[in-house]
């Protein structure tokens, strides 16, 4: 797996594909932003505005440690105040090199298809026969049992 190494204020973080805590997180910063149709790093960074340093502190981690671990906001904030604007094209062109979007946008797609065509294959294969199998309470033999005799209709014998 492939890293890439930066240091902000003194400390050394690296950037490796993101693992699903971190979707998460980001996730929950670009819902907040209005993405333009023409995407490109000037075009993104506007976009992201201050929100921009929250979103490069998920992507990087200082080295050693685990995701899990870190204190974004105080990370935002070294990285608004430590890294370069070219430092944080650096960073966001090195996210888009360890986590290819459309490769993962591909991938996702093919495994709903692959889910649909089974739910799918499921559900008409068995929808006859369970429709067939069904037997409301009242119906006769359901449970084993024989239902009780009918009575008689005429005069009671003597």
């Amino acid at each position: 797996m492939e890293e890439k190494k930066y240091t902000i204020g003194g400390k050394t973080y690296i950037q490796k594909p993101l693992v699903l805590g971190q979707w998460r997180q980001l996730n929950e910063v670009v819902q907040t932003v209005l993405l333009p149709e023409e995407l490109d790093i000037k075009s993104l960074i506007v976009a992201f505005g201050s929100r921009l340093f929250t979103a490069l502190a998920i992507i990087v981690t200082e080295e050693g440690k685990s995701p899990r671990d870190k204190n974004i906001a105080a990370l935002a904030d070294e990285i608004e105040f430590g890294v370069t604007p070219e430092e944080a094209l650096e960073i966001i062109a090195d996210f888009f090199a360890l986590n290819p979007m459309l490769s993962l946008l591909n991938s996702i797609d093919g495994l709903i298809n692959r889910i649909k065509e089974r739910l799918g294959g499921i559900g008409s294969r068995n929808s006859a026969t369970s429709a067939a199998a069904a037997t409301l309470p009242a119906a006769a033999g359901s449970s084993g049992t024989s239902l009780p005799p009918a009575a008689e209709t005429g005069p009671p014998a003597s």
